[in-house]
């Protein structure tokens, strides 16, 4: 774990476990057995901090990520809720169909170990939802949920992506902030040059990391039924 102003942001608790995690050490699994972990399958510390430092610029209470995993996101994410020391105010949802046939349970086992340890969350602070993004995403949005922060990184198709930001589009409030992860994708960078191009209603936010995309709602959607810009993408207009 790299230290500096926003690493501090994160209590000794989480860092310890962040720093296991990124140390590839076996993680414990809903099963109560230690696994071994995929190397591939996580997000840098560069990038876990950026999330940390944008939910302390937002004031973010309520976060939401598509894709749990290891849980390397959540945790970062836990860390930032943990810093608002608001106990039962700050909530974080993870969406995971595949939480326990592919993840042997080790984002959820981890997210509620850190949950229980937290003297600032409690057991309303995490909840996971193993339900397909579009399915779930849309279920939120009919319950009428918002999220200040909503970080997608989960299947990582043009489409499913584009459907997954929509629809969390719909459920950010105005200051509040969506990030794509893996821009080195052609689908994910696609869908950063639609947003450029289509939706005014965010702004480009700058993390530091060229590997996440984030933008602020910053407007309301007012695009005609049948507008449309042609936008950039990996591979040029």
């Amino acid at each position: 774990m790299p230290d500096g102003p926003v690493s501090s942001l994160m209590s000794t608790l989480f860092r310890e476990r962040l720093a296991s995690l990124h140390a590839g050490e076996p993680q414990l699994g809903v099963d109560g057995t230690r696994h071994q972990i995929d190397a591939t399958t996580r997000i840098s510390p560069v990038e876990g901090l950026a999330l940390v430092q944008l939910v302390a610029q937002v004031a973010a209470t309520r976060t939401l990520e598509v894709g749990l995993g290891y849980g390397f996101s959540t945790a970062y994410l836990l860390a930032a809720l943990d810093n608002r020391q608001q106990p039962d105010a700050v909530s974080h949802v993870a969406i995971d169909p595949f939480q326990f046939s592919d993840w042997n349970g080790i984002g959820v086992t981890t997210a509620m170990d850190l949950v229980a340890t937290s003297p600032w969350l409690s057991d309303s602070s995490f909840q996971c939802i193993h339900e397909r993004s579009d399915i779930a995403l849309a279920g939120l949005l009919k319950e009428g949920r918002v999220f200040d922060l909503t970080f997608i990184d989960g299947f990582h198709r043009f489409d499913d992506v584009l459907v997954d930001f929509t629809l969390a589009a719909q459920m950010c409030p105005m200051g509040g902030v969506i990030v794509l992860h893996d821009m080195w994708l052609p689908g994910i960078a696609s869908i950063a040059g639609f947003v450029r191009s289509n939706r005014s209603d965010f702004t480009e936010v700058q993390t530091g990391c060229e590997n996440l995309f984030a933008v602020q709602r910053v407007g309301e959607d007012v695009r005609t039924w049948d507008h449309f810009e042609p936008f950039a993408t990996e591979f040029g207009e």
